[in-house]
């Protein structure tokens, strides 16, 4: 249950050193640091978050001595290419999931993109730049980061980094691939476009899984199929080869799916989604329209790692590979979280409504107190601290969140926009119903 033994159920330490080869004569030497002890250091550095330097970790966990600017180099000297498959053999579907994480035998995952802030260096404007809208540019420079998640679980399965200023739509086809098996993806509008659908479609059939999109209300379809007896319709949607605006390279069939929400005291919205769930009495258009309101737990994975693993939304390092490497490293240690929170079974409790950050708080110290007393504590008192490590993080479940719609406005005035001065929240229940789709 120490933050070794922990991370060695990810991967095995002689996987790790296969992993950690040097390729091309890239790097330098490890001398007394191997580059699979720096990896380890490094993941171990950024979930003890905020308790001390590199080094300091460093001596802590293996008993090493090394400066901070040695250890610097050393980071900077690591091929990204290492992280990257480090990613691809730790990250996988957490093996005890809830009821809840699934939909009808479909495991319940999300793709989307996160910006992370990083210091302002010649050499990070020059190579990520930064964000605009319509109102001003970011403060600092961007760094992309596309996930594949476990909604529910909060348990990453796949991750993309810009670090040559990639968007957002070139990471998450890089994602796709890492598809698990019965699956069923869900993502935001972004994604509601013919092209995203036929890859995902490609990846999905060959696992015998199905996708669930938001499309954009005035995305267009090029002939409608057949209506169903609830409303929704099945129709092709045309994907358009990627630069161009008139060549097509398939026309995936879709279900499609209208709906209006209705919540007491705010005005109707209108709601149009695709899905590869093409049969109305296998799976009710109503419940796929409610089921979509899960995808809002990625947006809460992307807060845990910034304001939970992360100090806020600048991230420490002062390089492009560095930041990477910083991301990396607390997507892995929010697996590691999220393993670990998936095996408390609090009585009838859901497991993902323990909470992440308490679980988190309590494993800092045990990493910590099993480190330090590794020759000075006999094997059942270990035991005895991991059962009630189990104990305690199995009492911090979290009340169901309510439901909530608060006015989309912002604090100060800019433009038209108006001035929060006095917010309101609507708990009460959302009516959904389902409308015939125009031709």
């Amino acid at each position: 249950m120490g933050f070794m033994s922990l991370f060695e159920r990810l991967i095995s330490w002689k996987e790790l050193c296969n992993l950690t080869a040097r390729k091309n004569g890239a790097g330098r030497p490890p001398y007394k640091l191997s580059r699979g002890q720096l990896l380890v250091a490094i993941v171990f550095h950024y979930t003890i978050n905020g308790t001390g330097t590199l080094a300091q970790h460093l001596l802590t966990l293996m008993g090493i001595g090394m400066s901070d600017g040695t250890l610097s180099e050393r980071r900077q000297a690591l091929p990204f290419e290492v992280f990257i498959d480090l990613l691809r053999r730790v990250l996988r579907p957490v093996s005890q999931p809830s009821e809840e994480s699934f939909y009808r035998g479909l495991r319940l995952v999300a793709i989307d993109g996160v910006e992370f802030s990083v210091a302002n260096t010649p050499g990070v404007n020059q190579r990520l730049g930064k964000s605009r809208n319509q109102h001003s540019t970011s403060a600092f420079a961007k760094l992309r980061c596309a996930t594949l998640v476990e909604v529910l679980l909060h348990n990453p399965l796949a991750a993309a980094l810009g670090r040559a200023g990639q968007s957002e739509w070139e990471l998450t086809k890089e994602l796709l691939p890492a598809l698990p098996e019965k699956c069923l993806l869900l993502a935001d509008r972004l994604y509601g476009c013919g092209a995203f659908i036929l890859r995902a479609l490609t990846n999905l059939e060959t696992r015998g899984g199905h996708f669930l999109i938001r499309a954009k209300t005035g995305a267009k379809v090029v002939e409608v199929v057949e209506r169903l007896f609830d409303g929704s319709a099945l129709v092709k949607v045309n994907a358009l080869v990627p630069g161009s605006r008139h060549r097509s390279e398939g026309q995936p069939l879709v279900r499609e799916i209208r709906a209006v929400l209705r919540r007491e005291g705010r005005p109707p919205i209108t709601v149009r989604f695709w899905s590869s769930l093409l049969d109305p009495r296998q799976w009710p258009a109503e419940e796929l329209v409610k089921l979509y309101a899960t995808r809002w737990e990625h947006e809460l994975y992307f807060r845990g790692l910034k304001s939970v693993l992360g100090t806020n939304n600048l991230l420490r390092s002062q390089t492009v590979e560095t930041a990477a490497q910083e991301v990396v490293a607390m997507i892995i240690a929010s697996a590691l979280i999220a393993g670990e929170r998936s095996k408390l079974k609090p009585g009838e409790e859901l497991t993902h409504r323990i909470s992440f950050l308490k679980v988190r708080d309590l494993l800092q110290p045990l990493w910590l107190t099993l480190l330090l007393g590794a020759d000075i504590l006999s094997e059942p008192q270990k035991r005895q601290l991991v059962e009630r490590f189990y104990w305690m993080a199995s009492q911090m479940t979290m009340s169901k969140k309510r439901q909530r719609s608060c006015p989309r406005v912002i604090r100060q005035r800019k433009a038209r926009w108006p001035r929060k001065i006095d917010q309101k929240s609507v708990d009460s229940p959302i009516d959904v119903r389902v409308i015939e789709t125009q031709p």
